[in-house]
């Protein structure tokens, strides 16, 4: 394997959440009366950041983000339970290990909710070091990532962004990385194809990819 760094996102990477994410839009669109959506229109209309999507579906000048935001992240919270690891990522970080390479996380998810959840699915141990978000607005991850990279001293050229978002993808070009993206989280896989990227059906064929490559 050629690369030396793994970044990692995280929700609808390493967890799978987007069903009770879908749940928790639909609580809001109930509560208006509104049509709810399905998986299919959601991974359709996702995209990041995430006021985008919202403002899709939700007037911004009628009810604010920020109020969707408190509604989504209560509904969301109450069904985190459900939400657990991406099948074969737990396979992945120990693969990756193994080989010697540095792993972490950057991710939209708020800084003190993402270290528990990485904590309660014991995973913690796998990587170098944690960054999300310092709010719940689940805003752009290039600043976080260019600061990683300064303190990492990684080589860019050594280094793999694995995610599920056009964003990542951003990410990735942003630091000069390559990335892979896996069609299995917030958005749909033609989005994904669109950025000319590898994108791959699960995280396992991912890391067989990578590890082979």
């Amino acid at each position: 394997m050629k690369y030396t760094h793994i970044i990692w996102d995280f929700n609808g990477t390493l967890m799978n959440d987007v069903d009770i994410a879908i749940a928790a839009v639909n609580d809001m669109l109930t509560k208006r009366g509104m049509e709810v959506t399905n998986k299919a229109d959601y991974l359709n209309m996702i995209e990041s950041p995430i006021i985008e999507y919202y403002k899709k579906i939700f007037d911004l000048s009628i009810v604010s983000f920020d109020d969707i935001q408190v509604e989504f992240l209560d509904s969301y919270n109450l069904r985190l339970p459900e939400a657990g690891l991406m099948d074969g990522a737990a396979q992945a970080l120990e693969a990756f290990a193994s080989l010697g390479a540095k792993q972490c996380v950057i991710s939209s998810f708020e800084q003190t909710r993402l270290r528990k959840m990485i904590s309660d699915m014991g995973i913690m141990d796998y990587f170098s070091e944690i960054s999300g978000a310092d709010n719940t607005r689940a805003e752009s991850k290039l600043d976080r990532g260019t600061q990683w990279l300064e303190r990492s001293g990684a080589d860019p050229q050594k280094c793999l962004v694995i995610g599920d978002l056009v964003h990542d993808y951003e990410l990735a070009s942003h630091l000069g990385a390559d990335c892979a993206l896996v069609a299995v989280g917030h958005q749909h896989r033609r989005d994904l194809e669109a950025c000319g990227t590898s994108v791959f059906n699960n995280i396992s064929e991912m890391m067989r990819s990578v590890i082979d490559g």
